[in-house]
């Protein structure tokens, strides 16, 4: 007789464990679960499985193992599926950068929800976390419809594919329910992070890409080098120069091209007589097809279905085959590369494009699982630059861990425009708890540069998305994509959520061509007095972060945040609450001026698009 099991929570409605099964292209088999002892469940479907249920105060955890009658190509294991549940707000995060936030109160079209890792549901104040663990093996996808005050048709399944064994064990799924949201993520974030990782303070930078893109030059890196090392602040605070893509000959072909004729090693050591740690953008596992790895070393890539390498990278329309990384012959490149630029002298590596990666199907080693290809090429790289060396992941699959990182981009790309710091703005509020307990958390760049702050007579000349226009194409006015667009008001914002963050701050303006006001905005970023990941005040019941709450040594900082277009907007702060009393000093951040309170109520307005960041001390 089949048993189901059921999900007991106190406030949301009980979910019933309904699991199914298929393999390859079949149509799904029901699990009919049977109880076998206290907590352990077996079933029949292709072979024998077991469910392992542990219940514990507000939390539930099912642990689903398999061992098939034969190998398969793909197996898909669905956990539950459940046709509706009402909710005001759903957070779901990805294992990927980038994530969104939904305010089901204001949703009035369907929308299609993805997420991976963790997912918060919340109803009257009240917050169910789905979540799986950090390198898991194989990937969990939640997938819902969100519509007006509820989700529907929400499923959560794991997909086995070109897994060459027949035992399996899925991702752990734990089901929480607590009336503090914020709590849940942040034992979440403690339970998957290593034991005795110790992280310190933020180090500043500066990094080549957001400017210059693709047309850096050894010249121009040492202008802006020199620059931030004759400035009386900048230089204080600002200890890395990062090279990023575009030094190279092609991605897989890791030898710099005639605009640094001078040779990596010999800029590295320009850059250290300047005081400068070197930084280093490398695609570790990415090799365009004119590389000499995918000419001649093809045994080196990873396949397609039908076993031959594929272009499993493509980016900007640029395209590539992937590495292999369960190869020797592939991890011995990958940490021959990074110990020759390490014994270079660089000091810090941004190593990006790690999710194509996992896109190949198949590999020397059929019983790699999905998620530990990722963690076998930073495991090559930490081998090359041993402790010699920082790494940022960039592109990281999150479900590959944190081990080896130092850092970790957590947003897509920004850029010196509104649109992009909006983007980013709720993945810095939605990732906060992961910051200094699985790496540093990295927003991207801090740029400010704009017809105010700059006299840069090319600001607005590159044109990145040309690329997307095809010869059959009519005019599109969305590829005149300038990089540069902000308004007055609208850096000081961006840089806000820079610094709230609590991460890394990279500058990556042309330094060299900003004005005073550029200038000055740089300097009061870099030298803001680093502190933990601010706290966004509405994280489970808006889509936008309009408030933040941040500690650091000294105080307290409040951000608040005018996303509107139109209307000034006022928001409030109850002081207490957030740990500042009446004889704490208030200074407006940006402007440098004092602020006055009474230690309970704080107000704050705003026009259009802009914000006030205030620091209290004392």
């Amino acid at each position: 007789m089949s048993c189901q099991p059921v999900v007991k929570l106190e406030k949301f409605p009980s979910i019933v464990f309904n699991s199914s099964v298929s393999f390859g292209e079949g149509d799904a088999v029901a699990l009919n679960w049977q109880l076998q002892s206290d907590g352990v469940y077996t079933a029949e479907a292709g072979g024998k499985w077991k469910l392992e249920v542990t219940e514990k105060i507000y939390r539930s955890s099912f642990k689903v193992t398999a061992v098939l009658d034969k190998v398969q190509d793909k197996v898909v294991f669905k956990y539950f599926e459940l046709p509706e549940l009402a909710a005001d707000h759903i957070l779901p995060q990805t294992a990927f950068k980038g994530c969104s936030s939904y305010d089901l109160k204001k949703l009035e079209e369907e929308t299609s929800i993805f997420g991976e890792t963790v997912v918060s549901i919340t109803r009257d104040g009240v917050t169910m976390q789905l979540s799986t663990p950090y390198q898991a093996g194989f990937p969990a996808e939640f997938t819902c419809t969100g519509v007006k005050c509820a989700l529907k048709n929400i499923s959560i399944t794991s997909l086995a594919e070109y897994y060459g064994a027949v035992e399996l064990e899925f991702p752990e799924l734990t089901v929480r329910e607590s009336s503090d949201g914020y709590a849940l993520l942040e034992e979440y974030g403690n339970e998957i992070s290593e034991p005795g990782k110790e992280f310190s303070d933020p180090v500043c930078g500066w990094n080549t890409w957001d400017y210059y893109r693709w047309t850096i030059t050894e010249d121009e890196v040492l202008k802006n080098a020199e620059f931030i090392h004759r400035d009386p602040v900048l230089s204080k605070y600002v200890k890395r120069i990062i090279i990023d893509d575009g030094w190279q000959y092609c991605y897989g072909e890791w030898e710099p091209n005639h605009y640094f004729a001078s040779g990596m090693d010999t800029l590295a050591g320009e850059l250290r007589k300047m005081g400068f740690v070197p930084g280093l953008w490398i695609a570790p596992g990415i090799v365009e097809p004119h590389a000499r790895i995918a000419q001649m070393d093809w045994d080196m890539l990873a396949k397609s279905r039908g076993g031959q390498p594929c272009l499993a990278y493509q980016c900007m329309k640029r395209y590539g085959f992937v590495l292999d990384p369960t190869t020797e012959k592939a991890q011995k490149f990958l940490e021959d590369t990074f110990r020759r630029f390490t014994d270079y002298g660089y000091g810090y590596f941004k190593i990006d494009f790690l999710k194509p990666v996992i896109q190949a199907f198949r590999h020397a080693d059929p019983k790699c699982r999905r998620d530990d290809i990722v963690r076998l090429i930073i495991d090559s790289v930490r081998r090359g630059t041993g402790d010699r060396a920082e790494i940022l992941g960039c592109g990281h699959v999150y479900s590959s861990g944190s081990k080896g990182l130092n850092a970790c981009r957590i947003g897509a790309d920004i850029h010196a425009t509104w649109r992009n710091t909006k983007v980013n703005a709720p993945v810095v509020a939605a990732r906060y708890w992961q910051n200094r307990k699985l790496w540093i958390n990295d927003p991207d760049f801090a740029v400010c540069r704009a017809e105010h702050t700059s006299v840069d007579p090319d600001m607005h000349r590159l044109q990145p998305t040309y690329v997307y226009v095809a010869p059959n194409d009519q005019y599109l006015a969305d590829k005149e994509f300038d990089l540069a667009t902000f308004k007055e008001n609208e850096p000081e914002v961006l840089l806000s959520v820079a610094i709230i963050s609590g991460g890394v701050l990279n500058l990556s303006d042309k330094m060299t061509l900003l004005n005073e006001k550029g200038l000055e905005l740089c300097r009061k970023t870099v030298s803001a007095e680093p502190g933990e990941a601010g706290v966004c005040l509405e994280l489970f019941e808006s889509e936008l972060p309009w408030r933040f709450v941040q500690k650091f040594k000294s105080g307290v900082r409040l951000l608040a945040i005018n996303w509107d277009d139109n209307e000034k907007k006022t928001f409030s702060f109850d002081l207490e609450k957030s740990g500042i009393s009446k004889d704490m000093k208030a200074t407006d951040f940006w402007s440098g001026k004092s602020v006055s309170h009474d230690g309970k109520l704080f107000e704050i307005e705003l026009a259009p698009h802009s914000c006030q960041l205030i620091e209290f001390r004392g």
